[in-house]
């Protein structure tokens, strides 16, 4: 009788269940294309608004090229502000939340600190600065870390699951705006050059037929050609002007003016990246 009270407590004892703790998901490191895409992202919403306002700036104090150049130049600073406050305390930046990566420290996966964020900021300029190399390098890393993620003892992982198609999407994007980015960086530097380049020696082009003209007219009014910059300046009614615009544009120590009876030669350099030697008549 005892032994069939026990059997009975025992058969209507609760049986606890013992919940299967959720399983992680596996931390894997981005791959190249997601971290192209998000670092693209960035410096655009970075870049624009700067290029914008920079724009603004140029067109209202109209100062030497040398000063433009060190104006768009300083984007680099509002950027690197950027991801240094993003890239650390476990914040995101834009384009690595929209890609569904983070940054994180390559022994614990916790987020970056501060200070190793701005290292990790700065190597940007590092790996941009070795003809790109600094990034090449996360092509041939296991875990994809480039330069600047060495600098900072950093490795940018996956921050959430991502479907078949999503990841196929961003690695056929990514690889196609790679090709578009070293397609135009080679044309840069072994082509033509940018639109922006190509813009500046056209407009010492110009400049210089502006003098063949004030040659003419010289000619007209005083029977020959002259090799002195200064009077021609005084026959463009604003000498002040014609003078800016000469230095805004071209290499003054690079300008000749060479003169004969019956024609002239002018030769100067733009002041584009290559210094582009430019001639009128050419």
């Amino acid at each position: 009788m005892e032994e069939h009270r026990i059997q009975n407590i025992m058969e209507d004892a609760p049986v606890e269940t013992v919940a299967e703790a959720p399983q992680e998901l596996e931390a894997k490191p981005a791959g190249v294309a997601e971290r192209f895409i998000a670092l693209l992202i960035d410096w655009s919403i970075i870049s624009i608004p700067y290029q914008l306002l920079a724009a603004f700036v140029i067109n209202r104090i109209q100062p030497d090229l040398e000063i433009i150049y060190a104006i768009l130049g300083c984007v680099i600073i509002p950027f690197i502000l950027y991801e240094t406050i993003f890239g650390s305390g476990g914040r995101n930046t834009l384009g690595k939340a929209l890609v569904g990566i983070r940054v994180a420290d390559v022994q614990t996966g916790e987020p970056l600190s501060l200070p190793r964020a701005f290292i990790r900021a700065v190597g940007y300029l590092i790996s941009a600065g070795l003809l790109m190399c600094g990034f090449l390098l996360a092509f041939i890393d296991n875990q994809h870390r480039a330069l600047h993620d060495y600098l900072a003892g950093s490795v940018v992982m996956q921050a959430r699951p991502k479907s078949w198609g999503e990841r196929t999407a961003l690695t056929l994007t990514g690889a196609l705006l790679m090709i578009v980015f070293v397609s135009v960086s080679y044309s840069q530097l072994f082509g033509a050059g940018s639109l922006a380049q190509q813009r500046l020696i056209n407009r010492a082009q110009e400049h210089l037929a502006k003098i063949g003209y004030l040659e003419e007219v010289h000619r007209m009014h005083f029977g020959y050609y002259t090799n002195d910059l200064l009077r021609l300046s005084i026959l463009s009614g604003d000498p002040v002007q014609f003078q800016r615009d000469t230095h805004a544009v071209l290499d003054n120590r690079n300008f000749r003016i060479g003169v004969s009876e019956n024609g002239y030669k002018i030769s100067a350099q733009a002041k584009d990246a290559k210094k582009t030697k430019v001639y009128y008549p050419g």
